[in-house]
């Protein structure tokens, strides 16, 4: 093979390629290459340094990422060359946990289910139904507390012993009924994935080496985002070989709230004495000026690591601040804005993406967005995989896989509609309890209960009998031959055709055949277990596409890793962006403030920023202030646009008062009568009873039904119906 050249990575990139062995820490600022570093690393270590492929191992968060990685590093090592291990953590401990099934325990074997979020909550409210605990919590909590827990590495024994009170103690107790219920369905959840590999690993001596020699070389990218539990199944993989390179950037650490402990990588060389440190400070993603106005933002955070990130772009165009009364307003400029720059062949749909900080924003985004005809998709909304007729389709093809997925059982005898009922499933529970056997054989023995009628019982054992057949054949069938088996012999077709909505969710279906195919051409007959595997950990950033040019609308939380030419922040107002769950704690707003970071940081060319004086969220419409981190950035780089004003300069930084008057008013006569329509002009001043004086802002309406939006220099903004008002006009 030749030799590897490093002539496009800048000084600092390849010194971190050409590091040796040892603990490593590369700080990656936002867009300066980590990819890059990671896969020349890897490609170095087996082209130059002749590391078998079978010691290496690189994980990482997203299957994009994962993927993006093991194209570039196939690319770079030659066509056929056996590849090092690039995967997700997630996918990376199934693997584990397959591998060693025997070490599990009772309940387990290779074919175990990954359970998703809905049906790890049926789960839940199961036992909670069952348990009949006093003091009970709901649901909703008991799944929090549960993620909490394994993200911490603790088992129900463990949260029992630090339990604070009889909440907690109840929750210790559910989580041990949860676990158990979960080895008799032979399943395990999300974050079960992670901690039961932990777990197998410290107890097991022999296969700690195995998988210590499969990760002698082991790379963690985006560590700052790593959990306690992560944390500690690295150490334990790294321990014998000590080789442990860990790539991130605490200043894009913005996953507390689901267990990320930024502590990890600012205390990684507390943990590793002898690690040597790498920078990587060179953007070659943004313009200058984004990239200024992020760094003005970042710098305020205490809790980071001396650096900043410089780029040889071009300065490019001022950062847009847009202000609008309401948020109606502040999606309409998006909107407008989005379409002039198609219009102007300045942007593609797919070119665009509009951030926000929760998904109650995007609603009246999308209303704009769809009254101008603008195409466009949600990202983090309802999975493909999440349609009801997808599910109700896994979840044959999961019993087929594991006879014992009780949650999966349920689902697949109520669709098509067969007479099987709540009754029936809990006799069906009831004789795999008492018999030891999985839920899918107690269902082909109801015909031996006599509280079970007989019509009901011939359907369930019918059922049986070709779900059976298919078993037994799964393990040398293509995925696509068993769906269409399903559909053909369960009637499936026909339960949708019935249904209002039945054409769409066949094109649906058609889309899950078509999937299915391609895996078969990919990998072979006898799939069925890695299918199930890689529908199972699908997340939000695998519904990102570039191709069918649309406009992407998103979350903050899921911007991590992606890029786009223009990029829009909607909601930058106190109490929203930053969080109103934040204001009480700086460690909280740090992490408001390393989000607004990310979100700036995905922009390349065109970035916007907008706020609103008055916005109703959930229901009540409220005063809106400026969000803090607006007024970290210098004045210079900002294009202002104020409400009704149009561009304009900002002469100084954003004030943290509840309104800033960006509109030169002038007076109306003050001849102490009612205001006529000149009178009531945006720009007006004008005197209320109650809420003092205050300046027109906007005019809706004509005759009885005209209102007004009045900023009161006292009670802010309020919206006020003219006939009834009593506004006088007056002099400045």
């Amino acid at each position: 093979m030749p030799l590897l050249k490093l002539d496009d990575l800048n000084p600092a990139q390849r010194e971190a390629v050409l590091a040796p062995d040892g603990p490593l820490l590369i700080l990656a600022g936002a867009g300066s290459g980590k990819t890059r570093v990671l896969t020349y690393r890897i490609a170095h270590m087996v082209a130059e340094r002749g590391v078998a492929p079978g010691g290496i191992m690189a994980v990482t968060f997203t299957n994009k990422a994962a993927g993006e990685m093991r194209d570039r590093v196939a690319r770079m090592t030659g066509a056929g060359a056996r590849m090092p291990w690039v995967s997700t953590f997630h996918s990376a401990c199934a693997r584990i946990l397959r591998m060693e099934a025997a070490l599990l325990g009772a309940g387990f074997d290779r074919n175990f289910t990954i359970l998703d979020d809905g049906d790890t909550m049926a789960v839940i409210r199961r036992v909670l139904e069952e348990a009949q605990l006093a003091d009970s919590p709901p649901p909703e909590l008991v799944r929090a507390r549960l993620d909490q827990a394994k993200n911490e590495a603790l088992s129900p024994a463990e949260l029992a012993a630090n339990a604070a009170d009889g909440r907690e103690r109840a929750v210790a107790q559910i989580y041990a009924l949860y676990e158990a219920r979960l080895a008799a369905m032979n399943a395990i959840d999300f974050g079960g994935l992670l901690l039961r590999s932990y777990q197998l690993l410290r107890d097991h001596p022999a296969a700690l080496e195995r998988w210590q020699d499969r990760a002698a070389h082991l790379l963690v990218d985006e560590y700052q985002d790593t959990n306690r539990v992560q944390y500690l199944l690295v150490r334990l993989l790294a321990a014998r070989s000590g080789n442990l390179c860990v790539v991130g950037d605490e200043d894009q650490s913005i996953y507390r709230w689901r267990g990320a402990d930024i502590r990890n990588i600012l205390d990684f060389e507390h943990d590793y004495p002898n690690a040597r440190i790498f920078k990587l400070e060179q953007n070659y993603r943004s313009t200058k000026t984004i990239l200024a106005a992020a760094d003005a933002v970042i710098q305020n955070n205490r809790e980071r690591k001396a650096k900043r990130l410089w780029t040889e772009n071009a300065a490019g165009e001022p950062v847009t601040y847009y202000t609008g009364l309401t948020e109606r307003d502040e999606a309409d400029f998006i909107a407008r804005e989005i379409a002039r720059l198609i219009g102007a062949a300045a942007a593609r749909p797919a070119d665009i993406v509009v951030f926000y900080r929760v998904n109650a924003q995007s609603r009246v985004i999308e209303e704009a967005l769809v009254r101008r005809r603008l195409p466009y998709y949600i990202v983090g909304g309802l999975r493909f995989y999440d349609q009801r007729e997808i599910k109700d389709l896994i979840a044959y093809l999961r019993v087929i896989l594991n006879p014992a997925d009780a949650v999966s059982l349920e689902r697949m005898v109520g669709v098509p509609p067969r007479g099987i009922g709540a009754k029936t499933i809990d006799a069906i529970a009831a004789i795999a309890a008492r018999e030891g056997i999985p839920a899918f054989e107690a269902m082909g023995r109801l015909e031996s209960e006599s509280n079970i009628a007989l019509r009901i019982a011939k359907a369930a054992g019918n059922l049986y009998s070709w779900m059976r057949e298919l078993s037994g054949r799964a393990a040398a069938a293509g995925v696509r031959a068993l769906l269409d088996q399903v559909i053909e012999r369960s009637g499936f077709a026909a339960h949708l055709d019935a249904m209002i909505d039945g054409a769409a969710r066949r094109q649906n279906v058609a889309e899950l055949l078509a999937a299915a195919a391609a895996f078969d051409a990919e990998h072979g007959p006898g799939g069925l277990g890695e299918f199930l595997e890689r529908i199972a950990l699908v997340n939000d950033s695998d519904q990102i596409r570039t191709a069918d040019g649309r406009v992407a609308l998103m979350t903050l939380h899921t911007s991590k890793g992606l890029e786009y030419p223009v990029a829009f922040i909607a909601g930058m107002e106190e109490g929203l962006f930053p969080h109103m769950r934040s204001q009480e704690s700086e460690r909280e707003i740090e992490e408001e403030r390393r989000l607004c970071y990310v979100g700036m940081t995905r922009a390349r060319q065109l970035l916007y920023v907008s706020n609103t004086l008055s916005r109703e969220l959930y229901g009540n419409r409220q005063e809106a202030r400026p969000s803090r981190f607006l007024a970290e950035i210098d004045s210079g780089l900002i294009r202002r646009i104020a409400p009704e004003s149009g561009p304009q300069p900002l002469l100084r930084a954003p004030s943290r008062e509840p309104y800033v008057d960006y509109t030169d008013s002038q007076a109306a006569d003050d001849d102490g009568g009612a205001p006529g329509e000149a009178q009531l002009a945006v720009g007006a001043r004008v005197q209320h009873q109650t809420f003092g004086r205050g300046v027109v802002r906007r005019r809706e309406g004509k005759g009885e039904s005209a209102k007004v939006w009045v900023n009161f220099d006292r009670a802010g903004l309020k919206l006020l119906v003219v006939k009834f008002a009593n506004l006088r006009a007056v002099a400045d």
